[in-house]
């Protein structure tokens, strides 16, 4: 069904890379050994096991012991919140500290991150939410402006989801650290800067030291990977806690048995991903500036959100002033396109409008489109959906 189609929902998941999933086919049926068994079969599956860490750790270029592999994106966030907040009021409560510890985040992070910092503000954290502006950014003054001795963490995402906005992560790292050199705290010490950089590796530089990050979360499904497998990428001087408790797998850090075909195919998925993303960029840019020039040219109602310059190459969401985005999203998989109006991790009973368009517009919530292209995607698709659109977009 998907051949006949033009699929344009990329951000919400990609498909396993045919090569890939070849690779981690074997390791369903034939080659299904627990890889702590220390049986033949066992200790094979193990050194699998340990060269796909290696291999997720060249690649990023940290320690093996620096890679944790989760269930995915939103289990990978909520070990890095959670985990770093268990050990943070443990920490607080052996100083005898009054103040609540306090974090800092953007109103426009993904729904994981935005309900694990609900729940941490039930539980005692004080968290503080900067607005982005009209082009969906958020500057390192407003996080400097925030800082403050009780600060414990801030958590930016790298790229946004629904809009594309490539956030200023270095600048933001600088100010931290420019933060805990004027107020001499330890360069290993809190506050300490976490991303969610899932919709970061085709496109973007998704290296910790690089980017200046103390830890960093990733996620299979979107890298043309298997789905259900990440990886949280956490500097050795955080300590976190475990939030899932049974085995010692994981460095005592994620209990539960380690599922092989998923974190061998997150590993290769991985590398072939960072192998083509420069020439991936520069692909998708021109479809995606010359896809932009033709909605301003041929929709008088149509406006982009989001930045235009700084955006992920594969990400387009525009306003179209006065529709109903569920109904044309509908309207548009009928002439054979398949788009998004949110999230798709959003639950559509509990809304009906996009949270991070509102933010950026309130009049565009509830009448905006993200169309979000892939390795598949080409001209021609983009041509066929400008097509469908002048039949909906009056």
């Amino acid at each position: 069904m998907f051949n006949k189609k033009v699929f344009l929902d990329y951000a919400s998941t990609t498909p396993v890379d045919k090569k890939v999933f070849n690779k981690m086919k074997k390791f369903f049926c034939a080659e299904f050994a627990n890889a702590q068994s220390i049986h033949t079969e066992g200790v094979k599956n193990k050194k699998v096991l340990n060269e796909s860490r290696e291999r997720v750790a060249r690649l990023l270029q940290v320690k093996e012991k620096e890679i944790i592999f989760t269930a995915g994106g939103t289990e990978s966030i909520n070990l890095a919140l959670a985990g770093f907040a268990k050990k943070v009021l443990r920490d607080f409560k052996e100083k005898d500290l009054k103040e609540k510890p306090h974090i800092i985040t953007t109103n426009i992070e993904h729904v994981a991150v935005l309900e694990t910092l609900k729940s941490l503000e039930e539980n005692g954290f004080e968290v503080t939410y900067l607005k982005v502006d009209e082009n969906g950014f958020v500057k390192s003054q407003q996080v400097q402006k925030s800082l403050k001795s009780s600060t414990v963490l801030v958590t930016v995402m790298l790229a946004n989801n629904e809009i594309g906005t490539i956030f200023p992560i270095r600048d933001i790292s600088r100010v931290i650290h420019k933060f805990k050199k004027e107020n001499k705290i330890d360069k290993n010490n809190y506050p300490y800067l976490h991303t969610d950089a899932s919709q970061a590796p085709n496109y973007l530089d998704v290296n910790i030291n690089r980017l200046g990050v103390d830890m960093m979360s990733l996620d299979g499904s979107k890298i043309y990977g298997p789905k259900g497998i990440g990886c949280l990428v956490r500097k050795n001087y955080v300590e976190i806690e475990p939030i899932i408790y049974g085995g010692h797998q994981e460095f005592g850090l994620r209990a539960g048995t380690e599922n092989l075909p998923l974190i061998y195919g997150f590993s290769i998925a991985l590398e072939k991903t960072l192998e083509i993303s420069n020439s991936e960029k520069d692909r998708l840019s021109k479809l995606q500036k010359y896809f932009i020039n033709e909605i301003q040219n041929n929709f008088s109602n149509a406006s982009v959100n989001g930045s235009i310059k700084d955006r992920l190459p594969n990400n387009v969401n525009i306003c179209f002033r006065g529709i109903n985005a569920e109904f044309a999203v509908i309207q548009l998989d009928q002439l054979g396109i398949s788009c998004a109006a949110m999230t798709a991790c959003r639950n559509m009973t509990e809304v009906s409008s996009s949270y991070v368009t509102s933010a950026i517009d309130s009049k565009c919530g509830a009448s905006s489109l993200r169309f979000s292209m892939g390795r598949s995607t080409s001209k021609k698709d983009i041509d066929k959906l400008l097509k469908a659109l002048s039949k909906i977009i009056k």
